[in-house]
């Protein structure tokens, strides 16, 4: 994924090629949108700042290709928006873990490719039924290609209890596939 996220930069920088960036925006949408929610406290806030960056990012397309990390840079990038949206109206109301938006395995990849229509609605059922703080870790790391550390830092929390949430959505992704009954269950054979 992290290729086709630096190519899709690469086209835009280059070529200005549209497309490429609506991919980019399309992959990096619900991650980034449920992410900066929590910091701001407000969805639709949400929305507009990540539509701000991204507009921001078109408009500075040019400078795209030198950028080692995407994942981490855009972020970074967002948390700095989301920060200054926080300074200017003096206020930090974050959501409750209630309100958090739900994974959707909507991308496809060699992982999702594999799983057959069942599973991959007991997989997305068992992620969303993790706790909230533990769902966007484990949204960063898996859908965004983010690293431990840099989700450690973009969250203000340690990489230590980066591995503990990870952990603990392996843990009980595993407990609800190998509860369920059904042709696509898995099994254990280790």
């Amino acid at each position: 994924m992290h290729d086709k996220i630096k190519g899709w930069l690469a086209d835009v920088a280059e070529q200005d090629h549209y497309a490429s960036f609506e991919q980019l925006y399309l992959h990096f949408l619900p991650g980034m949108r449920a992410y900066v929610a929590a910091l701001v406290g407000d969805r639709e806030v949400a929305l507009d700042l990540v539509q701000d960056l991204f507009a921001s990012i078109w408009a500075n397309r040019k400078n795209l290709a030198g950028i080692g990390h995407p994942a981490n840079y855009l972020y970074h990038a967002l948390k700095n928006n989301a920060v200054h949206y926080l300074k200017s109206r003096k206020r930090i109301t974050p959501l409750s873990p209630e309100e958090g938006e739900l994974i959707g395995l909507t991308h496809e990849g060699p992982e999702t490719d594999m799983l057959t229509k069942e599973t991959r609605l007991l997989l997305e059922t068992a992620i969303n039924a993790l706790p909230y703080k533990c769902r966007l870790v484990f949204r960063l790391i898996k859908e965004d290609g983010l690293r431990y550390k840099d989700v450690a830092g973009l969250l203000e929390i340690s990489v230590k209890t980066v591995e503990a949430h990870m952990r603990l959505a392996y843990s009980r992704i595993v407990e609800c596939l190998e509860a369920s009954e059904g042709p696509g269950s898995i099994s254990k054979t280790s």
